[in-house]
């Protein structure tokens, strides 16, 4: 081979390199064995794998290490091992694979008066009231309530905290933490000379550092209990989160996690198999029934013109996606949109904003912390109050909260609208900015909303042709599914989308779902990074737009091809199918509540048996 030749090799592999990401498999298995331990124990042994213990709180799942295979390979193993597929009593096997996912972090662009005497408190502008407090969260307002987080366990899933730092040691909780990574329980991170891991940290300060000890500063639940489970400084399989999003679930409350895939603008990612499960058991079981609060960054891939419709954690009904905004309510540069994200607290945003200011490694301070990554824990923080005023909140219960309570106060967005509840909602803000003092006073006298339906239509579509430049529009009349008891919705809450879509390139596509309200929720926009022709299949994008809202009437999905002038014109998208998943209530959400902002007599669709428990106190 020539030189020039060699050198145009080089380049090619390595243009294949970034399109094609290396699957690397692991030498550790997540099995479903029934039987319990002992019979784990003997099939392990026979098969020459070594029974690790139940993965998290997951009944009947295990992870077998086997003691001949390599820690990673770009080769999935084979061998007589594979054998304990034939046992009767394996259920599911799965070898497991290295997943990316990034920490969503600090990301300056370098381009009655509450006091306390903490050395940064004066530095806590997000906590501060301004002039005419219109751009406040009423974080003071909810202390002086006598709410400050006490009673109520938070744990941030991360790269480990520094429990012995002293603005965090005496909140810390050893027993909300975890070293994942490590398999210990001592989350302490891992020191290196450019402070690798100190995100963890961070986070966890925003939550609940210690008031009035003269260090640093005062989280905004400064009483809570705070944890640590060490699970990014290590290979991220299905496993592993797993492992963190399901620990002591009956005990911990609020898991805050700000990472997540790659915001490149090209990855669709999200939970696996074990990791959807561990979600929604803990929203099924954790908290004694109640549901476990998945707190989730929205994601920082603004600069990459990503989407976070494609994260499957922050597309999740069972997350609460929480976005940012900057002291001026204005979008960071760093925000990515979508219509799952459904509220908003502050951090940075351009090299003239303020950062948020936090513990630091090696029991230190600092005041730049920022991306969504210093939004999540700041709403994990609101959300500890709002447990204070009501430990009896369901996760359902929660998120309403949250949409009622939400503002849209100075936040500037050029496309807010009020849906057919009445609420004001954006694809950058959700439901706009917390409000602490009015969500523990909405707690201190909330009911439980009633139980949740989910109402699942499918849409057959026989593979429509998606044209270049032209909209395919696809409508389905939906009546909520209104013949069936125990799955009609006539209020709704979530909405997911479930599609199948063939496409040479997955970027160019954009989606939109319209409610019979009006109400237009972007599922997805347009990706100039993502070049894959994997399209989409069975994605869940999901709305929280419509929440309130009839779901009776017409309901209009819109997709729009965009081609780009390198696309070969004679290769074509496909709607393959596409399904509407409603979940909401069949009865008012607020029967001994006030009624929603736009409340209105019922239609005349609506049965009698449904007016009367609107009105019923």
């Amino acid at each position: 081979m020539t030189p020039a030749a060699f050198f145009l090799h080089v380049i090619f592999l390595g243009i294949g390199l970034q399109c094609v990401q290396m699957r690397l498999y692991t030498n550790r298995w997540a099995v479903k064995i029934t039987g319990g331990p002992n019979a784990a124990d003997l099939i392990a042994d026979k098969y020459g794998f070594v029974n690790m213990g139940q993965i998290g709180r997951l009944v009947d799942h295990y992870q077998f290490q086997h003691r001949e295979t390599i820690k990673r390979s770009t080769i999935k193993s084979r061998g007589n091992h594979s054998l304990i597929t034939m046992e009767t009593k394996v259920e599911w096997i799965q070898q497991q694979m290295v997943q990316k996912r990034v920490k969503r972090t600090d990301t300056i662009d370098h381009t009655q008066t509450i006091t306390f005497n903490d050395a940064k408190w004066d530095n806590m502008w997000y906590i501060h009231c301004d002039h005419n407090c219109l751009t406040d969260m009423n974080i003071q307002a909810a202390w002086r309530r006598g709410y400050t987080g006490k009673g109520v366990v938070v744990s941030i899933l991360d790269d480990g905290i520094e429990r012995q730092h002293p603005d965090l040691k005496q909140n810390y909780d050893p027993r909300a933490s975890y070293d994942v990574n490590g398999n210990d329980p001592d989350p302490t991170p891992r020191y290196d000379a450019t402070n690798e891991n100190k995100h963890g940290t961070r986070c966890a300060g925003v939550v609940a550092a210690s008031a009035n000890n003269s260090l640093c500063i005062v989280g905004v639940a400064y009483n809570a209990k705070i944890g640590g489970v060490r699970m990014l400084d290590g290979d991220m399989t299905d496993m592993v989160e797993a492992q963190s999003l399901s620990l002591r679930q009956q005990y911990i409350d609020i898991y805050s996690s700000s990472w997540g895939p790659d915001d490149d603008g090209r990855t669709v990612d999200g939970p696996g198999p074990l990791a959807r499960l561990a979600l929604e058991s803990g929203i099924r079981k954790g908290r004694k029934g109640r549901g476990s609060i998945f707190v989730w960054a929205s994601g920082n891939g603004g600069q990459n013109q990503d989407h976070c419709s494609c994260d499957g954690y922050t597309n999740s009904i069972y997350t609460i996606s929480v976005g940012s905004t900057t002291q001026n309510g204005q979008k960071p540069w760093y925000l990515e949109e979508c219509s799952s994200t459904l509220s908003t607290t502050y951090s940075s945003g351009d090299s003239h904003s303020l950062g948020v200011v936090t513990t630091d490694l090696r029991q230190r301070c600092t005041d730049e912390h920022s991306g969504t990554s210093a939004s999540a824990p700041m709403a994990a923080g609101i959300i500890a109050l709002t447990l204070e005023a009501n430990p009896a909140l369901t996760w359902r219960d929660v998120q309403h909260i949250i949409v009622k309570t939400s503002r849209r106060g100075h936040l500037s967005a050029s496309d807010w609208q009020s849906n057919g509840a009445g609420y004001d909602v954006s694809h950058l803000y959700g439901f706009g900015l917390m409000d602490a003092e009015a969500m523990v006073k909405e707690a201190e006298t909330w009911k439980q909303v009633p139980p949740q339906h989910i109402c699942e239509q499918n849409i057959v579509q026989n593979g429509r042709i998606l044209s270049p430049e032209r909209v395919l529009r696809s409508v389905f009349k939906s009546s909520g599914c209104s013949s069936q008891r125990l799955q009609r919705v006539v209020y709704l809450e979530h909405v997911i989308v479930r599609v199948t879509i063939t496409h040479p390139h997955r970027g160019e596509l954009s989606i939109t779902l319209t409610s019979p309200s009006g109400t237009r929720s972007q599922l997805l926009s347009n990706r100039p990074n993502d070049h894959s022709s994997e399209g989409f299949l069975k994605w869940e994008f999901m709305t929280t737009h419509c929440w309130g809202e009839k779901p009776a009437g017409d309901w209009i999905l819109d997709i729009r091809d965009t081609p780009s002038p390198r696309r070969n014109s004679r290769l074509q998208g496909k709607l393959v199918e596409w399904s509407l998943v409603l979940y909401g209530t069949s009865t008012h959400p607020y029967i001994r509540h006030e009624q929603p902002r736009s409340a209105q007599l019922p239609s005349q669709d609506d049965t009698t048996e449904e007016y009367n428990a609107q009105i019923q106190p």
